[in-house]
């Protein structure tokens, strides 16, 4: 599965474009202009200028040749634009070589006086995201029947055998939305888009009665995220799912929907905390129960489920895959999950340990 180079929508418009004029002695000589910008990405190669002097029509593009830094960075450059009133653009270069849109013109007048000194930029609001970090790695557990925890993934690319879904439960294949990041070393599952109930599926594997396990997290309070099981994406818009909706607690959801009574865990993430989950479907012949316990990394496992559910509806799915769901703002984030086959009790108390090993983690430069 190809993960696109150029995606123009990852590309996000420039923001707070801001230019101020470092005027010379004379309107008829060559004058430095200030610019000072943020950008909502940190890959960008580089960023450009597009100069055009309003007598003459004339305009020129000057590379800056600053590549991204960390989400928040502020950047600041000095751009030569000759003699008389100018207007200004800004547009980035992304790590594929795409571009982004320019941005609205900025005029600059040329100065009859000297300038006065510019302004402090005014301070930023602070950001309301807050990076989870890698998190602590759930160890792999003796009898799952299978892992996975993107460790084998180049950080850039999609996930061989997921395949990604456009908005709003659609079935259309968009394999630009999800991918694998390296965070602190960790690589796991991540997406950075917007946009409204959006899937990645792991289509390689269809099983029924099982459980799986594992973690996630959001950077942004109303951030949007969860997991899904028994789904027949993307051929079908059906799945069995535990998320959170922007300014909600953790709770369960079926596409068709079903009505449970015990469907919300009372769990509410907050940004940049880790949460694990267990989400499991048993068959029971004539239903499917769906049980899930959710709990904030660190805490103690709950005792049993807080989400326990029946479809006992004529199309309840019989098998199905696992999968992630995403909207809201922010970044969302996914990693080491496990299935376990015919698990019963909503997952033991507390999973079996491992057997003593030496962990070798690859060195990254």
């Amino acid at each position: 599965m190809v993960h696109p180079a150029s995606q123009t929508s990852r590309l996000v418009a420039l923001l707070a474009f801001v230019a101020t004029s470092l005027g010379l002695a004379t309107t008829a000589e060559a004058r430095l202009e200030t610019v000072r910008w943020t950008h909502s990405r940190s890959d960008a190669s580089d960023f450009q200028v597009r100069i055009r002097t309003l007598s003459t029509s004339s305009s020129q593009i000057v590379s800056l040749g600053l590549s991204g830094q960390p989400v928040g960075s502020g950047y600041t450059a000095d751009v030569e634009v000759g003699e008389g009133d100018v207007e200004l653009e800004m547009r980035a270069v992304g790590p594929g070589g795409e571009l982004s849109s320019w941005n609205t013109a900025v005029l600059r007048r040329a100065p009859t006086a000297p300038a006065p000194a510019p302004a402090p930029a005014p301070t930023p609001a602070p950001s309301p995201e807050v990076d989870p970090g890698a998190g602590t790695t759930i160890p792999p557990t003796v009898g799952a029947a299978e892992r996975l925890d993107f460790s084998g993934n180049a950080p850039g690319t999609s996930v061989a055998g997921w395949v990604d879904t456009t908005a709003n439960y659609g079935l259309s294949v968009d394999d630009g939305l999800f991918s694998v990041v390296s965070v602190g070393g960790n690589r796991m599952l991540s997406t950075e888009s917007t946009q409204n109930a959006i899937h990645s599926t792991a289509t390689g594997t269809v099983r029924n009665n099982f459980e799986v396990r594992g973690r996630m997290a959001i950077d942004h309070p109303d951030g949007e995220i969860g997991v899904t099981t028994y789904s027949a994406y993307p051929t079908q818009d059906v799945h069995y799912r535990i998320s959170r909706e922007a300014g909600e607690t953790f709770r369960f959801a079926s596409r068709p929907g079903i009505v449970c009574a015990s469907s919300d865990s009372g769990v509410s993430p907050a940004e940049g905390q880790w949460i694990r989950f267990e989400l499991d479907v048993r068959d029971e012949g004539d239903q499917n129960r769906i049980v899930a316990k959710i709990w904030p990394a660190g805490q103690s496992e709950p005792a049993s489920p807080q989400i326990d559910c029946v479809d006992s509806s004529a199309g309840r799915p019989t098998q199905g895959a696992i999968g992630v769901w995403s909207g809201g703002l922010g970044s969302k984030f996914w990693d080491d999950f496990e299935t376990f086959q015919g698990v019963t009790g909503g997952g033991a108390a507390s999973a079996p340990l491992p057997p003593l090993l030496i962990q070798i983690i690859p060195f990254e430069n």
